[in-house]
């Protein structure tokens, strides 16, 4: 999709340390998300798009060895276990043909900023993804 990463491959999909994940309705114009993202400084390699029951299989693809639900679950030290939910949640999503977005921001601030925009145009479970943490937003 023009002006984020639309993760061509599970290979693709980055470790979600310093990012903002969300789920978008499936009536939000995902366009005009992605459009205000980059227009507020957010280059498109710093947002990525994983779109309904079409993009599911790819999440699920991801769940091996290098991929990024293992990335997420290896984040912290028992992080997986406590925090699977957050994968289930966003599988879940996708499969009721929601969107789910990630935006990349290193530090508390731009991940506030993000999360202020993409609530906005109605999004739901924002979480920001640290090294050691999980912030609901």
């Amino acid at each position: 999709m023009e002006g984020a990463t639309d993760y061509e491959d599970e290979s693709s999909l980055k470790n979600p340390v310093n990012q903002v994940l969300a789920v978008l309705d499936p009536g939000v114009d995902t366009k005009a998300v992605i459009q205000s993202l980059n227009e507020a400084g957010f280059p498109e390699d710093s947002i990525g798009i994983l779109g309904g029951r079409k993009d599911a299989d790819k999440l699920d693809k991801a769940s091996g060895k290098h991929g990024w639900l293992a990335k997420l679950a290896q984040i912290g030290p028992s992080f997986g276990d406590l925090d699977a939910h957050h994968l289930r949640n966003y599988a879940r999503a996708l499969e009721e043909d929601q969107t789910l977005i990630a935006v990349v921001a290193e530090n508390g601030e731009r991940r506030r900023e993000i999360a202020d925009l993409l609530k906005r145009y109605g999004a739901s479970y924002i979480n920001s993804y640290g090294r050691f943490s999980i912030e609901a937003l």
